[in-house]
């Protein structure tokens, strides 16, 4: 991850005359976290030992991230079961209490969370930035330049570099809801769910 962060914060540096890394990487993090939010794009299939009547069950993604909503749930049979997801405590909440044990998938998207990296980073997918880093890059600009009295303080680019941004973000959710098949029929679950792990 460290050497794609590198390049994103290079570029942003040649940008942003007289910024300092941490301003940078503080909006690095909030862009990441408009983006994640906004585009459904980190997403993580979770397998879930089910037990009868139980209804609660603690959802545990890999690494630090945030919870930000569910897609859908899915039984062994690949069925879709009825559910949500408490955001605080960090659980699926069935609709109805199981009758047998089973396993089932909840697929979830996520965001960007504390503990940061060593080199204060957020850790997320590296191939995010792979597909959109200069996306990420508007989002930072249009961040930064919209900072009153700076040396980098830009109203006009900085409204150009957010309305790109915003853009990205719409388009990035309609090319995840098709799973990035150009000209496919909007992706819908169960269907397409198929058990497939997201790649991360």
């Amino acid at each position: 991850m460290s050497v794609v962060m590198d390049r994103l914060m290079n570029n942003l540096r040649i940008r942003l005359p007289g910024a300092i890394d941490d301003a940078i990487k503080l909006e690095v993090y909030n862009t990441l976290n408009d983006f994640f939010q906004g585009s459904n794009i980190w997403r993580e299939d979770l397998d879930i030992a089910i037990t009868s009547g139980e209804t609660y069950y603690d959802l545990l993604p890999t690494g630090p991230c945030n919870l930000v909503r569910l897609i859908g749930v899915v039984n062994s049979d690949n069925l879709k079961v009825d559910a949500l997801i408490d955001l605080i405590t960090r659980q699926l909440v069935l609709a109805l209490e199981p009758t047998s044990a089973d396993t089932y998938t909840a697929q979830v998207v996520l965001t960007v969370a504390d503990p940061l990296d060593r080199d204060s980073y957020p850790v997320f997918p590296e191939w995010v930035l792979d597909l959109y880093m200069n996306d990420i890059t508007d989002g930072v600009l249009g961040r930064m330049m919209s900072q009153p009295a700076k040396p980098y303080s830009n109203t006009q680019l900085a409204a150009f570099h957010t309305r790109s941004f915003q853009s990205a973000i719409a388009t990035a959710r309609v090319e995840s809801n098709r799973r990035y098949a150009y000209g496919a029929q909007r992706w819908r679950f169960p269907q397409a769910f198929n058990r497939h792990k997201v790649r991360r």
